[in-house]
């Protein structure tokens, strides 16, 4: 006979009760589907086939791009776990500048092993020790893979770029944008001792109107939006100039607290212009003592930089002048010319001025202006100056530069390449699995699963590239274990072919740290096992 449950109290079923590890578990599936739907976005963008996406911000304004830390940066991402995915993006193009899709799209293969390995009972941190283990002997797989390369061989170092450019919307481009990027690197840096670039000493300047084959590198600075002051008739053109880079107004001076000064005839009137021009005559005066004969004035947000009547004794005087120079360029511009920024005419002394060859005034073939400075004595820094026909083309040829640069500065800091189209994913793959049939235990089982998710990489290509996605991994596949170490997909002619000679290479560097990343990432992900919400 049942016992009658208490009144009021209805009795609770194993089913009813709270179980924990089932919270834990839909917590961590609502992670991985999180994330895996992210990576699903960003999937159809990876390689030269891939598909751009049209980015429209609240204003209405519209980008087009298939660059994944782009993308993903434009995109409101709300779910706490997702966001991780885009920070890897962010780390991925801070490190290497290039396969910031590939991270995202192999972070997600890896999350979806790991629901398949949690399915099956294995405990989160045993697979996340896996995935170390995984990594660790790819990561000796790669090097094995890597060729070294001279920095001096500048044709390995534009293949390489050409390669990075080839899944651009520029890619049409690459042989103009590629000896850019290769030659701005090399010029700002020694390749024999350092192994790092400062890409702040290469200024992309962006000037809409032409194409992108108008676009150019400069020995010097370019200034697109600082016009040369013409009001009153002062030079366009400078030989062997002296430059003045000044960061106090040549105005007339105003107090700090809004005043109002109260003129009651026209003789205080007069005292008062005539003070005003007897004051900005000294500034021109020491200006002129001082040897400059040409003016840079940085943009002030007080008052006028510079008015009429200084123009007008600034002419007088043969000097030019060029205003609005914004406050971070500044160091750029004084490290260019070797100019030192002077901020109070006191200070102004000849041995603070700039030199160069020639300063001049140029109209572009739509009738827009620019100033070019040229035959700098800085050997460091390097100008580019970027063109397009409209704001989308310039604002993604410039993104793809970035990218060009960012893959040079790979090959600096880590001087080996490695096959591209899919090549060291595959030949990792194939690895990876041999080793996991070493091991014993559940690492065995978690280090094939790892190998299997990196042939995501080779199947997003050939599906993206519109070929048979299973008949080409497989094909690689047997062509790995014949010893093709460098058989890859090549998208062009849609058959695997060696990457080396089709000049489809890319830098160790980029799968080296895109493996990381993602494993370390998804390792974290594997971690959670509750959200907590704060007040």
């Amino acid at each position: 006979m049942q016992p009658k449950a208490a009144k009021g109290k209805p009795r609770q079923t194993k089913e009813q009760t709270f179980n924990k590890s089932e919270k834990q578990e839909d917590v961590r599936s609502g992670n991985i589907a999180a994330s895996k739907s992210l990576a699903d976005v960003v999937r159809t963008s990876l390689g030269p086939r891939g598909m751009d996406k049209m980015i429209q911000d609240p204003k209405g304004e519209v980008l087009i791009t298939n660059d994944g830390a782009t993308i993903l940066k434009q995109m409101e991402v709300v779910h706490p776990t997702a966001k991780m995915l885009v920070e890897i993006s962010k780390a991925q193009d801070i490190e290497a500048g290039d396969g910031t899709t590939s991270v995202v799209v192999i972070a997600g293969a890896l999350l979806s092993a790991c629901e398949v390995l949690l399915e099956k009972g294995i405990h989160p941190t045993t697979i996340s020790e896996g995935f170390q283990v995984a990594l660790d002997k790819a990561l000796t797989i790669l090097d094995d893979i890597k060729k070294p390369v001279n920095l001096e061989d500048k044709e390995a170092l534009r293949t390489c770029v050409v390669t990075s450019l080839s899944s651009k919307v520029v890619s049409q481009n690459s042989d103009i944008l590629a000896p850019f990027a290769v030659d701005a690197v090399l010029k700002v840096i020694d390749p024999a001792v350092e192994y790092n670039v400062d890409l702040n000493n290469i200024k992309v300047v962006r000037k809409k109107g032409g194409t992108i084959d108008d676009s150019e590198l400069v020995d010097g600075l370019i200034f697109t939006n600082n016009k040369i002051a013409h009001k009153a008739g002062g030079p366009t053109k400078i030989e062997k100039p002296k430059i003045a880079l000044i960061q106090f107004c040549l105005s007339s001076p105003k107090t700090d607290v809004e005043n109002n000064i109260v003129v009651h005839d026209y003789n205080a009137m007069d005292r008062i212009l005539k003070e005003e021009r007897r004051y900005i005559a000294s500034l021109v005066k020491q200006i002129e003592k001082s040897g400059a004969n040409v003016v840079m004035i940085q943009k002030s947000i007080l008052r006028d930089a510079v008015n009429d009547l200084s123009l007008h004794f600034l002419a007088k005087k043969g000097i030019m002048v060029i205003k609005d120079i914004e406050r971070d360029e500044v160091e750029f511009i004084s490290k260019t010319i070797g100019a030192i920024p002077v901020a109070h005419i006191d200070h102004l002394t000849p041995e603070k001025l700039g030199q160069a060859e020639s300063i001049k005034e140029e109209s572009l073939s739509d009738d827009s202006k620019i100033v070019r400075i040229t035959g700098v004595k800085s050997n460091k820094t390097v100008s580019v100056l970027i063109r397009g026909s409209n704001n989308l083309v310039v604002d993604e040829a410039e993104r793809s530069f970035h990218d060009a640069l960012c893959v040079v500065r790979s090959l600096v800091k880590n001087r080996g390449i490695i096959p591209g189209g899919g090549a060291p994913e595959i030949e990792i793959s194939q690895k990876l699995a041999e080793y996991s049939r070493t091991l014993s235990g559940l690492d065995s089982l978690v280090v094939r699963a790892f190998a299997d998710a990196l042939e995501v990489i080779p199947y997003t290509l050939a599906e993206n590239a519109g070929l048979n996605p299973i008949y080409v991994v497989t094909e690689l596949r047997n062509r790995h274990i014949k010893g093709e170490k460098e058989s890859g997909i090549n998208v062009k002619k849609g058959i695997c072919d060696n990457m080396i000679t089709e000049n489809v290479i890319q830098p160790a560097l980029v799968t080296q740290s895109a493996l990381s990343l993602a494993t370390e990432c998804v390792r974290m992900i594997l971690k959670i096992d509750d959200l907590v919400l704060t007040r």
